[in-house]
C-alpha cells in the first residue's frame, strides 16, 4: 500500500513558497458555544520572512498551557492553513507565538487548533490584501 500521507509531504515540500513581504500580527481565537460545552482558545502570533520554517516561543510564564500541548495543537492549525494555501504554501516564515490565553475548563488541543487555523485565515487575508496594494 501506498504511504499517501509521505507523498503529500514530499510533494507539499517541493512546491516554492509565497514571499511575505513584511511581519504580521494576528490574534487568532476560537470562542464557541458547542452544546453543553464551550470552547475557548486565542493566540497572538507574528510572522516576518524568514529562509526556513521556523518557530520561537516567546510566550511568558504560560506553562500550563505548554504542558498541555496547546502551543503545539495552535502551530499545527497554523500549518494547516498555511501550507495549503490556494495559490502556493506559505511556508518560508519565522512564526513567533506571543501570547496565549486559555481557561481551565473550557480549552483543549481542538479548541488551539482552531484558533491557529483563524490566525493562519488571518495572515492569508493579510497577505492577499497587500498583493494588491
Amino acid at each position: 500500500m501506498k504511504d499517501y500521507l509521505n507523498l503529500w509531504s514530499q510533494d507539499l515540500l517541493k512546491v516554492g513558497s509565497l514571499t511575505l513581504k513584511s511581519k504580521l500580527t494576528v490574534m487568532g481565537e476560537r470562542n464557541q458555544h458547542l452544546g453543553p460545552r464551550w470552547e475557548f482558545a486565542r493566540v497572538q502570533v507574528s510572522v516576518e520572512p524568514a529562509p526556513h520554517f521556523e518557530v520561537i516561543d516567546a510566550i511568558l510564564a504560560n506553562e500550563e498551557a505548554r504542558q498541555e500541548g496547546y502551543v503545539d495543537w495552535a502551530v499545527f492549525g497554523l500549518l494547516d492553513v498555511l501550507m495549503v494555501a490556494e495559490c502556493a504554501p506559505l511556508k518560508n516564515i519565522r512564526v513567533t507565538l506571543e501570547k496565549v490565553e486559555h481557561h481551565a475548563v473550557d480549552s483543549s488541543p481542538i479548541a488551539f487548533r482552531h484558533a491557529g487555523r483563524d490566525a493562519g485565515r488571518k495572515i492569508i487575508e493579510s497577505f492577499r490584501q497587500s498583493m494588491f496594494v
